[in-house]
């Protein structure tokens, strides 16, 4: 890590503690250090999902999850979320890669600088409740700006001795065992947590049978040491390890159109081989002084993830090397070899190459951070030191394919001087202020970050990596930029539960892959309602990009054969504009039931602003829309809680057309799909009840993305969970 950009941290925060605080009004519990909206009245839209929300649906599916959020696309994929694609506000989904996602206030990204796509996530099953921020508010997390932030915060340490076990069973070989247990006492407070989940799948692997889900293993230890709260200097230390494996056998590939119509559950049977596996660990040491009105907090991190995904990666056509995308678009166009390829009719043995897509991450962080409450001015400075890198080893094997027939894998050579032998590092820091001025009905905040990175890469002359490739401009500077951001907010209190909100931020996106970072102006406006049992929000945005840049990713839809993984691309001008509506209300039905409701609209226009060519986008005409991103999208939630210990919640979420590139050609349309989910529980007593949940209760088989490869995938079929939770 640089020094210098320590000692900037470290001087602004010792000048800003040199103010004059009070020792009054300290508070008299822990600090909460995981949290990036926790009690706050933020300035933009911040949206929450609580830890009762998910419980509803005992939700594994982030995208699921994030329905209920306005301003969220999102992009599924093998219908159990564990690689998602989110966008916020219509940023580009791919692998959530232009989302801050964070897990406990930290970054979560395998490598957030140097290759920021979320092939690691967290297992949803055991995140306690989410928090979305939008807007100005995004300044405070980054680096990704333009959209806002994700903050999943994981089970806390209990205030008292207490736990939970939850045991389920389902469709498709579903098993979850999720237990945790903790508790606190003045000065110390522990947790453990563990999770096993695994399911068969449902996909079918034509001439092949075989498992298409996943066994995922987590285990989360925290520990709490802390002063007594009520002292006038109170110190706190926090230690968090985390540490998960995944074993899934999911692919890269979808299907043709006929295949999809004649059986949306179908998968190649050349994809038999395709399996990821994965691992990763975190820990976090976090020490929080809080006096009079002033907190401290320092917090360091360290991210390990490895990851080696064996998938299908070119099937070959009449002898020749092809992608993926390029058998299906022929397949589509009705061409006889394609398709017989891809239903294991052909009676010519074609090569199949499977790729280890075998890469390590690591990611190491530094953050301070200082709260000052000063009157009026509630002040917040930050700063982030960090480091990241991506390492990559891959290498291919080979298979015969004929008459629905497997061969036996041969192990290629592994890679001399390639784009699959080399390191990407990234050397980051962020500095941020942020002033809350408080004048009484008006409240304005005024925010500044300012990012400086530099991200390199290395390429070597053989595997045993002896040397770099000097004479090709290795190691070479990738990026090496810095950005400063502006935003201010306000929110004004009208009375009667009216308020007004508004804002005005720079957004930017950092990128490794050749092209400019993204930037972008961005501005919201809205209305707010709340009494006891109610609450209205409307906003509109606007993102007027000054820059927009793709990232070519196996993930992505609409590939064009040439683009080089890694490789970015930019768009130009282009505009996204929006309006976001939720509601939520509870009321006591006449027969004394409890009732709720809620829901969630979003209206999105997104559209480029120029015309180009590139390998990514293709080719694209002023006012084309933004692929991948529908214009709108509605979830409704409708719940009942009975007297007689039955408790019951309907799901809808409706997702309107889009298309998987720009130019909307023929077989890219995604037409509008909808969901239906039930659940239903029964509280047997104080510590024990049961559940049983119903997904896509109609059994729909629309297609929600095409991609990666640009095959068509279809919704998780119907599926059922049976649980039973007991309070420890």
């Amino acid at each position: 890590m640089k020094i210098n950009s320590y000692l900037l941290g470290l001087c602004s925060l010792v000048i800003l503690l040199s103010f004059n605080v009070n020792a009054d009004g300290h508070g008299d519990t822990v600090i909460d250090n995981i949290t990036i909206i926790g009690d706050k009245e933020l300035p933009g839209s911040a949206d929450t999902v609580s830890s009762d929300d998910l419980e509803k649906f005992e939700t594994i599916d982030v995208h699921k999850a994030l329905a209920m959020v306005p301003g969220i696309n999102i992009r599924p994929e093998e219908g159990y979320g564990l690689r998602p694609n989110i966008s916020i506000r219509g940023t580009y989904p791919d692998r959530s890669g232009k989302v801050t996602l964070m897990e406990d206030g930290i970054l979560i990204a395998p490598a957030p600088y140097a290759a920021s796509s979320a092939y690691y996530f967290p297992t949803f099953s055991r995140i306690n409740s989410v928090e979305v921020v939008k807007g100005p508010a995004a300044i405070t997390t980054g680096p990704y700006t333009v959209g806002g932030a994700i903050n999943m915060i994981s089970t806390p340490i209990p205030d008292e001795q207490s736990g939970m076990v939850n045991l389920e069973t389902g469709s498709d070989g579903n098993m979850k065992a999720h237990f945790h247990y903790g508790n606190s006492t003045d000065n110390f407070g522990w947790l453990v947590e563990g999770l096993k989940h695994e399911t068969d799948g449902f996909d079918e692997i034509e001439h092949r049978g075989g498992d298409t889900g996943f066994d995922k293993d987590d285990i989360l230890v925290k520990l709490r040491f802390n002063s007594d709260p009520n002292e006038d200097v109170y110190h706190q230390f926090d230690f968090k390890y985390q540490d998960s494996e995944e074993e899934s056998d999911q692919t890269y590939v979808g299907l043709a159109e006929a295949d999809y119509r004649s059986n949306p559950r179908l998968r190649y049977g050349f994809t038999d081989y395709d399996q990821m596996n994965n691992a990763h660990d975190q820990v976090v040491l976090t020490y929080s002084l809080r006096t009079g009105n002033a907190e401290f907090e320092a917090t360091y991190y360290e991210n390990d993830f490895m990851r080696d995904w064996f998938k299908t990666d070119k099937v070959y056509y009449g002898g020749a090397s092809k992608g993926i995308n390029n058998v299906i678009d022929m397949a589509n166009a009705g061409d006889a070899l394609a398709i017989s390829i891809l239903r294991g009719t052909n009676t010519t043995a074609e090569q199949i190459k499977l790729k280890h897509n075998n890469r390590k991450y690591s990611s190491e962080g530094l953050v301070l951070k200082g709260n000052f409450d000063l009157g009026n001015h509630n002040l917040t400075v930050g700063y982030r030191d960090t480091e990241d890198d991506e390492d990559r080893m891959q290498w291919y094997e080979y298979t015969d394919w004929v008459n629905g027939t497997l061969s036996a894998l041969v192990v290629g050579p592994m890679p001399g001087y390639s784009s699959n032998n080399r390191v990407t590092t990234a050397e980051a820091s962020a500095f941020f202020i942020n002033d809350e001025i408080d004048m009484g009905d008006l409240v304005v905040t005024l925010g500044v970050r300012s990012e400086d990175w530099e991200i390199v890469q290395e390429r070597y002359v053989d595997t045993a990596r002896t040397a770099v490739k000097t004479d090709s401009g290795y190691p070479k500077t990738l990026s090496d930029d810095d950005e400063t951001l502006f935003g201010i907010g306000f929110t004004y209190d009208m009375g009667n539960g009216y308020s007004i909100l508004g804002g005005f931020h720079e957004g930017f996106t950092p990128t490794s892959g050749g092209a400019d970072p993204e930037s972008a102006d961005n501005m919201e406006l809205g209305v707010r309602y709340a009494n006891d049992d109610s609450s209205l929000q409307a906003i509109y945005y606007n993102t007027d990009y000054a820059n927009m840049f793709g990232e070519c990713r196996a993930a992505s839809s609409g590939v064009v054969e040439g683009c080089t993984i890694g490789d970015t691309f930019n768009a130009g001008n282009a505009t996204i504009s929006g309006f976001e509506l939720s509601y939520n209300s509870s009321w006591e039905s006449a027969g004394g039931n409890m009732m709720s409701a809620q829901m969630a609209y979003t209206l999105t226009n997104a559209e480029f602003d120029t015309t180009f060519d590139s390998d990514f986008w293709g080719s694209v005409t002023k006012g084309m829309d933004i692929p991948n991103v529908p214009t709108s999208q509605l979830a409704l939630m409708l719940g009942s809680d009975f007297q007689n210990g039955w408790s019951a919640d309907a799901r809808v979420l409706y997702y309107g057309s889009t298309c998987s590139v720009a130019a909307c050609s023929a077989n890219t349309n995604i037409d509008s799909q909808t969901s239906f989910d039930l659940s239903a529980q029964y509280e047997m007593n104080d510590k024990t009840d049961l559940y049983f949940i119903v997904e896509n209760l109609f059994d729909s088989e629309d297609i929600v993305a095409r991609a990666p490869k640009n095959g068509i995938r279809t919704q998780r079929p119907r599926s059922f969970m049976i649980g039973l939770r007991y309070k420890l």
